[in-house]
């Protein structure tokens, strides 16, 4: 009998395995679906803050497949955070409402907003350029959540300057 047990427990050691990959395997498309849209958990209080200086430079001409305007625009996103007020300045140029190029330059209060700017600057780029203006809303980018409530409500605002 002993011997018998040995492939049955290969069997049932090996259907163990394949469900706990399963299991892992869900969680991490679970956990990659959530990262794409905020949560409440990573964020504070947010508030907009259109900026005097925010102005827009959009060409005169609107494209049929889109309701908004073609055009540079420039907004100033804010949020709060752990060291207070802080702020990212954000151009966006758009193509049928497609994000062709964006720049941000932030303003951090403290070397905690600094660091957290700098790193959102070096990795927000990929999310956004070659995007609908209208499905941009980032969450978490490079570690850093509060960032992106300002450079979301910069967007919000980029948005509603440039419909048509």
């Amino acid at each position: 009998m002993e011997e018998s047990s040995g492939p049955n427990k290969k069997a049932i050691i090996g259907l163990v395995v394949i469900v706990l990959l399963v299991i892992a395997a869900t969680g991490v498309v679970i956990a990659t679906g959530n990262n794409n849209s905020t949560k409440a958990s990573d964020t504070t209080v947010a508030s907009t803050s259109p900026s005097p200086s925010s102005s827009t430079s959009a060409a005169a001409s609107s494209s049929s497949t889109s309701s908004f305007k073609d055009g540079t625009y420039n907004a100033t996103g804010s949020y709060d955070s752990p060291g207070g007020k802080q702020s990212v300045d954000v151009k966006v140029t758009l193509a049928g409402g497609t994000v062709t190029d964006v720049s941000l330059v932030g303003h951090p209060n403290d070397s905690n907003a600094q660091m957290y700017q700098s790193q959102f600057e070096s990795a927000y780029k990929t999310q956004v350029v070659g995007k609908k203006i209208t499905d941009i809303n980032l969450s978490r980018v490079a570690g850093s959540s509060l960032t992106s409530i300002g450079f979301n409500n910069a967007i919000s605002d980029i948005e509603k300057q440039a419909q048509a």
